[in-house]
């Protein structure tokens, strides 16, 4: 499966053929975790880790070879829990962002009240070359 490239990833997906795989079960969830890992890592994963999952969950299902399912595992195989943020998700949650500048040096005078932080899943999958 890794001989495709992005462009032929992405092409197969337009065109809507299917995507090649030796052996039924173990060959189809290798080859869906290494088309997952390349579209992951061409977006803007970073920023807006999860609106890259439901994009890329989007595409797939277009593509039709991959039911709901055998994506979500995909991710779920993959997801890690951190107090990393992202963007998006300080976007989705303003408070812990107004925390995160009040701890920043141009505050660091300012006594603040310490909150239970949430934990937000991203997604750590292989590099395919």
């Amino acid at each position: 499966m890794s001989q495709y490239d992005l462009n032929e990833i992405i092409q197969k997906i337009k065109e809507k053929s299917p995507f090649d795989f030796k052996e039924e079960h173990r060959g189809k969830a290798r080859a869906l975790r290494v088309i997952v890992s390349k579209l992951y890592y061409s977006l803007n994963y970073e920023q807006e880790p999860q609106a890259t999952r439901e994009k890329i969950t989007q595409l797939l299902l277009y593509h039709g070879q991959f039911s709901r399912e055998e994506i979500d595992e995909t991710f779920k195989a993959s997801s890690r829990e951190t107090m990393d943020y992202s963007i998006e998700f300080l976007k989705q949650h303003p408070e812990l962002a107004r925390s995160e500048a009040r701890k920043s040096k141009e505050f660091r005078d300012e006594e603040g009240e310490e909150m239970e932080k949430p934990i937000e899943t991203k997604y750590i999958f292989p590099h395919y070359t």
